[in-house]
């Protein structure tokens, strides 16, 4: 009887094949589009590990600031800037909301399109990082890499400000922070030109302006 020979796969071969099987990588640019609820299926968003999620930090630990919480699932977007708008009566909380003893994180929209507001929320609780310094981080780090087009700081608002227009060109963003709570809402515009960007954050000042206090009246 004739003895079956035996097929040796080449090493690189037989590595080849295993890497084809492997499962596919999620890559980190689809944990970021969860958080704007672009077609991802969001997970929970948690504390980071060892954090201690069943009860708040000792107040030594706790971050210097007036706000404590928000009032609420989403903001209410209530008054007079509001009203003309005639946006929906109350915002869609996204599904990656958190409220942990280290921050409370929310995000909230009214609305899609031109006209439409986004409202992002986060009270800091802890003071590993301090809110002036990562807020200013975080606003130099949107205009270095072309997030934010045509900064310009704004008064009026909070204790640091400043608006600029999104790199997609359809929505004027304005950054607010006051004591240890950052607000950062985005106001839908028809698509703009380069050479209309100040004038466009510009125009849209007060109406932002006025939204991001109405987030502000409602923290606790």
């Amino acid at each position: 009887m004739a003895v079956p020979r035996l097929r040796l796969m080449h090493p690189r071969t037989r590595e080849k094949a295993m890497s084809m099987r492997r499962p596919a990588v999620v890559p980190a640019l689809a944990v970021a589009l969860a958080l704007t609820g672009c077609g991802i299926e969001s997970e929970p968003v948690t504390a980071p590990p060892g954090a201690d999620v069943s009860a708040a930090p000792p107040a030594s630990q706790r971050a210097a600031g007036q706000y404590t919480k928000l009032n609420g699932a989403c903001p209410a977007l209530d008054g007079d800037t509001a009203r003309k708008l005639k946006l929906p009566a109350t915002g869609k909380p996204a599904d990656v909301n958190a409220d942990t003893p280290i921050s409370q994180i929310v995000t909230c929209t009214w609305g899609t399109g031109v006209g439409s507001v986004t409202v992002l929320l986060t009270i800091d609780r802890d003071t590993s990082t301090p809110t002036a310094e990562q807020f200013e981080k975080d606003w130099q780090a949107s205009v270095a890499d072309g997030r934010t087009l045509s900064p310009k700081p704004v008064d009026g608002v909070g204790d640091q400000a400043y608006a600029g227009i999104h790199r997609d060109r359809q929505s004027v963003v304005l950054s607010v922070r006051s004591s240890n709570a950052r607000v950062q809402v985005s106001y839908g515009v028809a698509d703009t030109p380069r050479a209309s960007f100040a004038a466009t954050v510009e125009r849209n000042t007060g109406t932002l302006t006025a939204l991001a206090q109405d987030v502000l009246d409602d923290l606790g």
